[in-house]
């Protein structure tokens, strides 16, 4: 692709003052457009502005200065400047992951404009050979296509999309992480090894009793509890990368019942974390929720530096920290599970006792009741003995 040649960008003085100016392209009526502006108190301040105001006008306020960019540096630029208006900040951090883990290795050292479709088609084989599962190298696929897509326009870095008709191999495989069932027996021997007071035995009650998802467990808060009502109501999620953020969906918003046992146990650890609070003193662990968002982790004793709410999370350890997600997983892992397991459990349950997925989709929190059988209700062994049943009654009527 021929190399474009940037405008002339023209500056004259007015009166005191600097102004420049730079064409545009034409208007509808073949006209040149023209672009000025002025106010500017010397003449190499007018330069760098109008050098600024074509670049992004050109690329959408990008932040790109230069016909070649490096496609780790266009990424970052385009996932902070563009998908950010556009999507959650949960769905920002997502970006981001799939950048530096699965894109930015494969395409180090490689500029926009030298990507070709070949590239595209060998970094996809190149996950596949790692063994990541099919969602990991479409969503690794996905971000890089829309972010070419924006590189082709309004961006115009690049003519086409070679991402466009790349797709994602067959042989990739689907459900790495296996969808468990969880057997009571199982999560007694859980409540067992981590019994009342350790650090997991709380998270493990509530997501096997509410299947909530693991961000909205962590980022449960005390005020969103009432046990005499025997309700929690959801209104908020702590992300992986230590930042609360609104939760998945609209239908995530959502008021769960709860029954006595789960209730039993809330209570006697609210007491339980008020008798920590006293034994660590000034030294047990206050959480805060900055106006970014973030989470901040300080000792009681020691005032913040920036204002920031306090905000009193049900899942932390002994000192008041909150409950590590990697911990977590790695123990979890350990035993043949993972945080969804429990969520998965407890949809199956209820369906095979004879719950509707319309009303397992509302305590979930899915916005749609086939997004509730497709995922966690259908194929156990249970459903598919009731199934043959089924069919034996009716050979029995012929």
């Amino acid at each position: 692709m021929a190399k474009k040649k940037l405008p002339t960008i023209r500056t004259r003085q007015r009166g005191k003052t600097w102004s420049y100016m730079f064409e545009a392209g034409r208007h509808p009526n073949g006209k040149r457009r023209t672009i000025e502006k002025g106010g500017f108190a010397t003449q190499k301040d007018a330069l760098e502005a109008g050098m600024e105001a074509y670049t992004n006008l050109r690329y959408g306020d990008i932040g790109i200065t230069s016909e070649k960019i490096l496609l780790s540096d266009y990424l970052i630029s385009w996932i902070d400047n563009i998908a950010v208006c556009n999507v959650r900040p949960s769905t920002i951090n997502n970006y981001h992951t799939a950048r530096r883990l699965w894109i930015d290795p494969y395409f180090t050292g490689k500029n926009v404009q030298d990507i070709r479709p070949v590239d595209i088609d060998c970094w996809m084989r190149t996950l596949l050979k790692k063994g990541f599962s099919r969602s990991t190298l479409d969503n690794a696929r996905t971000v890089l296509r829309q972010a070419l897509d924006y590189a082709v326009y309004p961006a115009e870095l690049i003519r086409s999309n070679p991402s466009a008709s790349i797709k994602v191999p067959r042989l990739a495989p689907t459900g790495i992480i296996k969808r468990t069932v969880i057997p009571v027996e199982k999560f007694r021997q859980l409540l067992q090894d981590n019994p009342f007071g350790t650090c997991f035995y709380m998270p493990i009650m509530v997501l096997y009793y509410t299947g909530m998802r693991i961000s909205e467990v962590l980022g449960l808060a005390w005020e969103d509890i009432d046990l005499e009502q025997g309700t929690i109501s959801l209104s908020r999620q702590l992300l992986a990368s230590n930042t609360f953020s609104q939760l998945k969906t609209a239908a995530s918003a959502r008021t769960i019942i709860i029954d006595k046992k789960l209730c039993e146990e809330l209570r006697r650890w609210k007491s339980k974390q008020a008798s920590n609070e006293l034994f660590y003193g000034g030294s047990y662990i206050y959480t805060y929720r900055a106006n970014n968002d973030a989470l901040i982790q300080q000792s009681k004793g020691v005032p913040l530096d920036n204002p920031a709410a306090r905000i009193s999370l049900v899942c932390t350890q002994e000192n008041g920290r909150v409950l590590c997600r990697v911990l977590l997983n790695r123990y979890l892992k350990a035993q043949g599970l993972n945080c969804h397991s429990f969520r998965h459990t407890h949809a199956t349950m209820l369906i095979e006792n004879g719950a509707t997925p319309k009303g397992v989709a509302g305590r979930l929190g899915h916005s749609k009741t086939s997004i509730t059988q497709d995922l966690y209700a259908n194929n156990t062994q249970k459903l598919q003995q009731e199934t043959a049943n089924i069919f034996s009654r009716a050979m029995q009527t012929k």
